[in-house]
């Protein structure tokens, strides 16, 4: 990661014609080079998984893996979105050894690792729970495991910057309420008042085949950090949306998504924008639809309103460069992702980017996209 003195790096098989367990071996092979030189930490594993069986195999199988190659201590994911390139990306997440210290963190089957650094704290994990009973009990699961690994390490909840929070079937039912509005309601209740103050962490939803609630954290505890929350002039703050937009008419309570659309970050001279899951929407309205070339458009500017000059010029008082440093892309339908994948290419060229089957938190969005900006 960028604050750690590292990165993250998107590993795919250099051979994407091969079977499974050859591609699978071979991005294995690439991790092993990279940690011989750089120090892995996280892994997340972007797979395809037929049956909910089939992804409790396939984490079995991967995690094994990884033990055998790393050992115990590497915080991982396994997130069932079948990536569009290949039949598995692994996404590498390392750091610099001799400048931090790394303390491994367990909960049952939750991970996360705390860096240290002079007086600053940075705590990078992942939480999960897959009960297959409601995406109620799966969040309200997965915000407890998270709050208790906080307590372990004595971290406030209003420290997340970056959250990602993958669900099954985000946009299904469970009997009257929609699974992506019990997230957010879950959300709501467990936040509370924490963000008022600095505002909300930067963050995405998006959904997932198969494995309940995987809740991924960055969070800062530091007098040295500077960080505040980035607005679109051009979007409505998804916290405060009104009822038009949230889903399910039965529902008691129905709370608004709780992030930013990004999030800025300053630790001395390194400072960066987490941009968050963005899409199609102006003001709080669907633009585009049925068109994935319309939508990624307008995605992307939205996105580039997060960086504008206008933008930088109220986060610092120094001349800021922003360079678009990485991109997770989220396509609805497989059928879009050539048009999706031309129109990306033609705003930001050969950035290193993925592009992953996932569904999106409205039906009538095609398209999301998040990643960061590195500000020189």
């Amino acid at each position: 990661m960028y604050f750690l003195n590292g990165d993250r790096i998107y590993i795919e098989p250099q051979d994407t014609s091969g079977k499974l367990d050859e591609q699978i071996e071979n991005c294995f092979e690439q991790l092993k080079e990279i940690n011989s030189g750089k120090k892995i930490f996280k892994l997340n594993f972007f797979i395809d998984a037929d049956t909910g069986n089939g992804y409790r195999s396939f984490k079995k199988d991967l995690e094994a893996r990884v033990t055998n190659v790393f050992g115990q201590d590497l915080v991982l994911s396994f997130i069932a979105q079948p990536p569009l390139s290949a039949k598995i990306i692994i996404e590498a997440f390392y750091y610099d050894p001799e400048l931090w210290e790394a303390r491994n963190i367990a909960l049952n089957g939750d991970r996360a690792t705390l860096f240290l650094k002079d007086n600053t704290q940075i705590l990078v994990g992942t939480v999960q729970s897959n009960t297959e009973e409601s995406c109620k009990t799966d969040s309200e699961n997965a915000f407890k495991s998270l709050s208790t690994i906080f307590e372990k390490v004595d971290f406030p909840v209003n420290s997340i910057v970056r959250q990602w929070n993958y669900l099954e079937d985000i946009v299904g039912f469970d009997e009257d309420d929609q699974r992506y509005q019990e997230f957010n309601n879950v959300r709501s209740k467990f936040y509370g008042d924490a963000f008022l103050e600095k505002g909300y962490p930067a963050a995405t939803g998006i959904g997932m085949s198969y494995g309940g609630v995987i809740i991924e954290f960055v969070a800062v505890k530091s007098e040295e950090v500077f960080t505040k929350a980035v607005d679109n002039p051009g979007q409505i703050a998804a916290h405060v949306y009104s009822d038009n937009v949230l889903v399910g008419k039965e529902c008691l309570i129905k709370t608004t998504p709780k992030f930013e659309r990004a999030r800025y970050l300053q630790k001395g001279d390194k400072k960066l924008i987490f941009i968050s899951g963005t899409a199609s929407i102006t003001g709080e309205k669907t633009v585009g639809v049925g068109d994935p070339v319309l939508q990624t458009e307008v995605t992307i500017q939205n996105i580039q309103r997060l960086y504008s000059s206008e933008i930088l010029e109220g986060l610092s008082e120094n001349q800021l460069q922003p360079k678009y440093g990485h991109a997770r892309v989220y396509v609805k339908h497989s059928k879009d992702y050539k048009p999706i994948k031309n129109t990306f290419r033609k705003f930001y060229g050969d950035m290193p980017v993925v592009y992953i089957l996932a569904d999106i938190c409205r039906n009538d969005l095609l398209v999301e996209i998040e990643g960061k900006v590195i500000l020189e």
